[in-house]
């Protein structure tokens, strides 16, 4: 009975949790339809609150509004909650590029997952049956996916997607309608093929029926199954050698040394950077291993200080021993600001503030010598300061050196990133720099025996 193969599959995965609110993605057509009815029926046993999500693609025209009509009469005669939006496929598509069969699959994921944030749902139902699996493995074998992409769509994901029929049959869910007098949509689309998967459905993966395995799709399952046992182990590896050597950075990035990484398998080395990735990125659309090549190639380069773009807005960067992935950022424009006397400066490009106070020689005894805090002797500069990005020929005097220095060599001593050089600001008396913020105060207003008054320059994160 395929009401209770869904509850076991709910029950065995954990797929809901009392207080749950579910959206349930709804076509209309016959996957859909019966899920919406299975969890319609199962609700108050889980103590769960469903509310039905329908995306209008608009490519398919009076079809597309007949099959909106449908969804929303369901929902009323459920007497459940609906959400119908439209989004412009072929507007997408174009500007996209790809398939129109993609770009109506990504905006379908990009509004059902819009539907979440709004409505405050925790979990997100999709209608992929048994043998929808299978099909998409196939596909996967056919464009080269390595061990990860063979274990198939997942019965839950981290984002609250959950496929409470991913372990039922197609002949399985027709039944359970037609027992029931069950209405649905037909897309007619489906049953031409049009598209690659269309074409795997109805005519490849039959000829392999017939020719070469009569269960196919059962063998399929089982392979997709062994995969995800092998990827929920390696998972757990690779988990366990981020949570020991992995950085989280401040803009979001992720960076990791080098060298603990070249010394592991290559296969190892290989999962470490695609999970770097999507961590940075959510997820690993357009990556392909190919890419992860490109990034070993990065980490094993000889130079010190390199970067790469990756698919999606997304930049790896090696500084001497680090590899550090992060979303593309565009380079600062230059900034300058003159700071007329003690009080709070707020930079916004920056997102910080620069506070200015007046202090006594006795304030230095307490001095807790902090990065972003610096004390410098008031008769040794002269008002308005200035804050700037740095320039082209910039040199100080650093403390402790003893003599003068490019500040672009101090940057690569100091093993400062270059895409991060912009964004370190400059503090000048003049034209001279008296700190390079949060690295290295000039030696030049440096505190000595004979300082009588001092100004303490505080740099904050944040603008209030």
């Amino acid at each position: 009975m395929l009401l209770r193969k869904v509850q076991n599959t709910l029950t065995a995965h954990g797929m809901l949790q009392p207080g749950d609110r579910v959206i349930l993605a709804v076509s209309g057509g016959p996957d859909s339809v019966a899920l919406c009815h299975i969890l319609h029926q199962l609700r108050q046993a889980y103590r769960v609150e469903l509310l039905i999500a329908h995306v209008h693609h608009g490519i398919r025209g009076n079809e597309a509004d007949q099959d909106a009509a449908f969804v929303q009469d369901l929902a009323r005669q459920l007497e459940l909650p609906i959400v119908v939006q439209r989004v412009d496929v072929q507007a997408w598509q174009k500007k996209h590029r790809g398939s129109l069969q993609m770009a109506a699959r990504e905006l379908r994921y990009q509004c059902l997952h819009q539907i979440m944030a709004d409505e405050g749902a925790s979990k997100l139902a999709l209608g992929h049956n048994a043998d929808d699996q299978a099909e998409e493995i196939m596909l996967r074998i056919f464009r080269g996916a390595g061990p990860r992409g063979l274990s198939g769509m997942p019965l839950h994901s981290h984002n609250g997607v959950i496929r409470p029929l991913l372990e039922c049959h197609r002949h399985e869910i027709t039944s359970y309608l037609k027992d029931r007098n069950l209405a649905f949509r037909q897309d007619e689309s489906n049953l031409k093929p049009w598209c690659q998967r269309n074409l795997l459905r109805l005519e490849i993966l039959p000829r392999l029926q017939q020719n070469f395995n009569s269960n196919l799709n059962a063998t399929l399952l089982r392979t997709s199954n062994i995969f995800r046992e092998e990827e929920e182990f390696w998972e757990s590896l690779v988990g366990e050698w981020l949570d020991q050597y992995a950085d989280k950075c401040e803009d979001g990035g992720r960076r990791l040394p080098i060298t603990p990484l070249l010394e592991t398998h290559p296969a190892m080395q290989k999962r470490l950077l695609r999970k770097m990735v999507e961590k940075v990125k959510g997820n690993l659309r357009r990556f392909g291993y190919h890419h992860t090549d490109i990034l070993l190639q990065l980490c094993r380069s000889a130079a010190a200080n390199s970067r790469i773009d990756l698919p999606g807005e997304v930049e790896a960067e090696k500084n001497y021993n680090w590899l550090t992935i992060r979303l593309a950022r565009q380079i600062p424009e230059d900034f300058y600001y003159e700071l007329a006397g003690p009080g709070s400066y707020s930079l916004p490009p920056l997102d910080h503030r620069l506070v200015l106070e007046y202090g006594s020689v006795d304030l230095a005894s307490g001095f807790g010598r902090r990065s972003n805090e610096v004390l410098v002797d008031l008769d040794r500069v002269s008002f308005p300061l200035v804050l700037r990005s740095s320039r082209p020929g910039d040199r100080f005097r650093p403390l402790g050196l003893g003599g003068g220095k490019k500040l672009k060599k101090f940057f690569i001593d100091a093993k400062i990133p270059r895409s991060q050089r912009r964004r370190v600001p400059i503090l000048c008396s003049g034209e001279r720099i008296i700190w390079v913020v949060g690295l290295r105060l000039d030696d030049r207003v440096k505190i000595t025996e004979n300082t009588t008054r001092l100004l303490r320059v505080l740099y904050v994160e944040g603008l209030e």
